[in-house]
């Protein structure tokens, strides 16, 4: 058991492991350590502790220790449990909750989800625990502070995560025992009519400046009171210059629009190397590709990007609902396309109007003066949960498989039975101005469709339970990988376990370069690697060990 967590720690950390193991933070105070107090004053006393968001409603911390419950803070914890934007304004709170805890262990420190006033959650005997959430965190305002973190962690041996809103479905930015650099309040939004990429000639382009912290709901409002469209995702408490663009970025605009990759021209971070640097199309181009498909929290820690902001859209929108044969509820489909008439759209969309209408559905078209007006009325009170420990598999879908008939009855057995599952519109197949500069898997241009399945569990699960999920989880996209060889995962939403994952998030040419890109400004790994690589799939069949995260 040991070896195996030894070597996954290794794959994560390199050579920090054996300190992971050595080092208990929560004795290391900023009170009695020097090295702790030290990094505090550098960094204008902004080094934090963290501490799990449900801690105010536990009279028992690990071990038994004494809490003094604040009833006013734990009353707008629970009515507020599964807010999106409530929790990414919350260091010790992930949108994706497994991340908080220890999934082996069971350490953790969680409310009941299907009711938060639940007192079985927090009453004693039930003790807080501090689970996965980083021991302590830099609010940070500027790249000195990203700097100091990692002469720091080099310095010291201390495992540093990159947390900006917590949405993370496969845990980059949690990890036990380690510092945590939280880049949330960098909140830069301008929009510059005439920007040109640092170091570049050329004509200028409209575009728009984000810093770290903002989040889609904020740039989606931005872009309205300027009459530009911005392409963004869906959750609205989601970065737009974190791990989204960065994992390849999908949005309700990008069949017409492109990916977030597709549209970034610029980006300032900082390096694990110690350096501020600027990477676009004219200088640090490696790093620039990188970034442009390789994945958060990899290649440094970025403090602000900027995004072409196209002129404002129309948006011709359809809706079909469907009730039948008695069924109950609401079952709501809504697509939005901002590059045609409303003649047109309803003609590109008389096939599937004839399809509902056969089984008694509805079909309303609208017209809306912008995008943000589209994702306001459909998208942002529709998203995926947040709040609940969830798995998660995904694909993306190509065009050349549909008439696959065992696929798609597979897609949609998988999509239905499943806990929360989705068919989204949002490869980037309509859209053919793309350059070959990101490393997202090349896949990304052939797929029409991306698919997932999720399923949840509690505060009171056991091990069994949460090891049986993921057992689950495989068994039913199965069919859904034998049928689609070649095809790309969005890895942003992806099963920790998936298989391939070379392959399936990158390729194998792509995550050559990625790797070496890597090790040329991370040489000493002070952050994680392109991604953890899978433990057997024999140590998931025996329930004795969960994806990470590992708590003494």
């Amino acid at each position: 058991m040991l070896d195996e967590l030894v070597e996954t720690m290794s794959t994560m950390f390199g050579s920090l492991v054996s300190s992971f193991f050595l080092l208990n933070l929560a004795a290391a105070t900023r009170g009695t350590s020097p090295a702790w107090n030290a990094l505090n004053s550098t960094v204008g006393g902004r080094l934090q502790v963290g501490v799990p968001l449900a801690q105010p409603c536990f009279s028992l911390l690990n071990g038994g220790a004494p809490n003094v419950p604040n009833p006013t803070e734990c009353s707008d914890i629970q009515t507020n449990y599964e807010n999106h934007i409530f929790r990414s304004d919350h260091f010790g709170a992930y949108e994706i909750i497994q991340w908080e805890t220890c999934q082996t262990t069971g350490d953790e420190c969680l409310l009941d989800w299907t009711n938060a006033t639940n007192p079985q959650a927090f009453a004693p005997p039930a003790q807080c625990r501090q689970g996965s959430i980083s021991n302590y965190y830099i609010d940070v305002t500027g790249p000195s502070d990203v700097i100091a973190a990692f002469t720091f962690s080099k310095s010291d041996q201390v495992p540093l995560v990159i947390k900006n809103t917590g949405h993370d479905y496969i845990g980059r930015s949690a990890a036990p025992g380690s510092l945590a650099l939280w880049t949330h309040h960098l909140d830069k939004l301008v929009l510059n009519r005439t920007f040109v990429p640092t170091g570049c000639s050329g004509n200028p382009t409209t575009a728009i400046t984000v810093g770290a912290g903002q989040q889609f709901e904020t740039v989606y409002a931005f872009a309205a009171a300027n009459n530009v469209t911005v392409v963004a995702g869906a959750d609205p408490g989601v970065g737009l210059s974190g791990g989204w663009v960065m994992g390849g970025g999908h949005g309700g605009l990008s069949p017409s629009m492109g990916l977030g990759v597709d549209r970034v021209l610029e980006f300032k971070i900082v390096t694990p190397d110690g350096q501020y640097r600027i990477a676009n199309k004219c200088q640090n181009t490696d790093l620039f590709f990188a970034l442009r498909g390789g994945g958060g929290g990899t290649f440094g820690v970025v403090i602000e990007s900027t995004h072409i902001a196209s002129p404002q859209v129309t948006v011709q929108a359809v809706q079909w609902q469907m009730a039948s044969d008695g069924w109950g509820g609401y079952i709501t489909w809504h697509m939005g396309q901002p590059n045609l008439n409303s003649t047109a759209a309803q003609q590109s969309a008389a096939g599937a109007v004839e399809a509902f209408a056969s089984v008694g559905g509805t079909t309303t078209f609208f017209v809306m003066d912008s995008y943000t007006e589209f994702y306001d009325t459909f998208i942002a009170s529709n998203t995926d949960a947040s709040g609940r420990p969830q798995v998660l598999a995904s694909r993306l879908i190509p065009a050349d498989k549909f008439t696959d008939e065992t696929l798609i009855d597979s897609l949609v057995d998988g999509v239905v039975s499943s806990e929360f599952g989705q068919i989204l519109s949002v490869a980037p197949f309509a859209f053919k101005d793309f350059d070959n500069g990101t490393s997202i898997n090349p896949a990304w241009r052939t797929a029409v469709w991306h698919s997932l399945i999720s399923y949840y569990w509690n505060f009171n699960s056991t091990l069994s339970e949460r090891v049986g999920l993921y057992n689950k989880l495989e068994q039913q996209w199965a069919v859904v990988r034998q049928r689609t060889p070649g095809a790309a995962v969005y890895f942003n939403e992806a099963d920790v376990y998936e298989p391939n994952y070379i392959d399936a998030y990158w390729g194998a040419t792509n995550y050559a370069k990625l790797l070496a890109i890597k090790q040329k400004y991370d040489p000493n790994h002070l952050l994680r690697l392109l991604e953890l690589r899978r433990l057997e799939r024999s140590s998931r069949s025996s329930l004795q060990v969960l994806p990470k995260h590992y708590c003494g």
